[in-house]
């Protein structure tokens, strides 16, 4: 198997590269429909050469560019945008410049920082921001609860009426929020949504192509289950983005696996309990197991725990978002495991939006509405250097590469009208 990791540096380049290697693999093996890849032979390795467009392969959907602004930036960065799922549209703010000189005011909107994910991105955005030594923050909320979306709204039209420079939010629903930042456009104020990618040109998004690393991941397992037997898919919350694009790139993935069904779908809500527990009930009523898992972010060790209890072996699993503890299970049973993960690197993602925001501040202009990259990817090749002594399966946090910038200078700067 060809390693994934690469040389973050390099990251623009080589996303292109792993595109292009992952559409022109050979044909997975598709013949039967009783399925034994996970049962009998856990860990069986991805096949080599599976053409485009056969079982096995990353399907390859045009992004929604309608105004042509996209392809305008080149092939390496059009590459990371395959299925992407919201519109990509020219910026509102490509030319726009503050009306002073700095300090700049920026504002920001973030949802309870109730886990280490949101703690340390946000904690890393107000850190570049300050180091900057030209941002002042001058307001931060945040709502009541993270299903709170009419409370974050109204607490973004509240910095609005505040008129700093510039309002940085990971907006709880990004679909109702973009009317909000479009309210913010018309004051003159730019608005970056961080993580969650928001469907207007009013807003500059900063986050994961969640569509393609789901595809992605998800072609891996199934090479490995040889193109035939059962799946059982795993959603964190049915009907937010983030569950619904994972949900896209697997099925998107299985629609060319004929000889592949879902034997069911469960629901883990993005916590290892709660994911532990459904994968149970399912697999009472299912004792024969599956050959393959996939689930949506943050899951794998609830998935991993329930299989272990019930001492049925792990089967190949698109393990989105890996933990410390689903990273430490595949580094412990490496000859029979197979890890398809992705790192998150949560300051490394904190550092990279508040980059953006800077260099809006600074009139670089943004190109277009969408600065989206792919994670890098985790796999037996490159375990080694993701996993770290100590962890261990019960550790939930996110793992990631000690090298994982998440989006270089340099990659950034390609979205952008001067620095490019």
């Amino acid at each position: 198997m060809a390693a994934f990791r690469r040389p973050l540096q390099r990251r623009l380049l080589a996303s292109a590269a792993l595109a292009t290697a992952m559409t022109s693999l050979a044909a997975c093996a598709g013949a039967g429909t009783s399925g034994t890849a996970g049962k009998d032979a856990v860990g069986t390795k991805p096949r080599k050469n599976v053409a485009a467009g056969e079982c096995g392969s990353v399907p390859k959907i045009d992004p929604k560019d309608s105004s042509g602004a996209l392809a305008s930036l080149g092939s390496p960065v059009v590459e990371n945008f395959n299925g992407f799922t919201n519109p990509v549209e020219a910026s509102a703010w490509k030319d726009w410049k503050p009306s002073h000189d700095g300090p700049y005011k920026v504002a920001l909107s973030w949802p309870p920082r109730n886990n280490a994910f949101l703690t340390e991105m946000y904690n890393a955005v107000k850190k570049t921001l300050e180091a900057s030594g030209n941002v002042t923050i001058t307001k931060e909320l945040t709502p009541t609860s993270p299903s709170d979306v009419p409370g974050q709204l109204q607490q973004i039209n509240q910095l609005i009426g505040d008129k700093p420079d510039l309002i940085i939010t990971q907006p709880i629903a990004p679909g109702p929020s973009a009317k909000v930042m479009d309210a913010a456009a018309k004051a003159g104020i730019p608005v970056v949504s961080a993580w969650n990618s928001s469907p207007t040109p009013s807003a500059v998004s900063v986050g994961l192509n969640n569509f393609l690393q789901a595809a992605t991941t998800a072609s891996k397992v199934v090479q490995a289950m040889d193109g035939k037997g059962d799946v059982l898919l795993v959603h964190g919350i049915p009907g937010i983005q983030q569950d619904a694009d994972a949900m896209a790139g697997f099925k998107a993935v299985l629609k060319l696996c004929p000889d592949i069904k879902v034997a069911g779908e469960v629901t883990g809500a993005y916590v290892s309990a709660t994911t532990k527990a459904a994968v149970l009930q399912f697999l009472s009523t299912h004792p024969a197991g599956v050959d393959g898992v996939l689930q949506a972010g943050a899951m794998g060790v609830g998935v991993i725990n329930a299989f272990k209890q019930l001492g049925k072996p792990v089967p190949p699993l698109a393990d989105i978002g890996s933990s410390r503890g689903s990273v430490a299970y595949a580094h412990q049973n490496a000859s029979t495991h197979q890890e398809f993960g992705t790192s998150t690197p949560d300051a490394a993602i904190g550092v990279s939006i508040a980059n953006v925001a800077l260099k809006m501040l600074a009139g670089d202009g943004p190109k277009v509405n969408q600065v989206i990259t792919q994670p890098v990817y985790i796999t037996n090749d490159n375990l080694d250097e993701i996993y770290q002594d100590g962890w261990d399966i019960s550790n939930t946090a996110n793992a990631a590469g000690k090298d994982d910038d998440f989006m270089s200078e340099s990659y950034i700067a390609q979205f952008f009208t001067k620095s490019s």
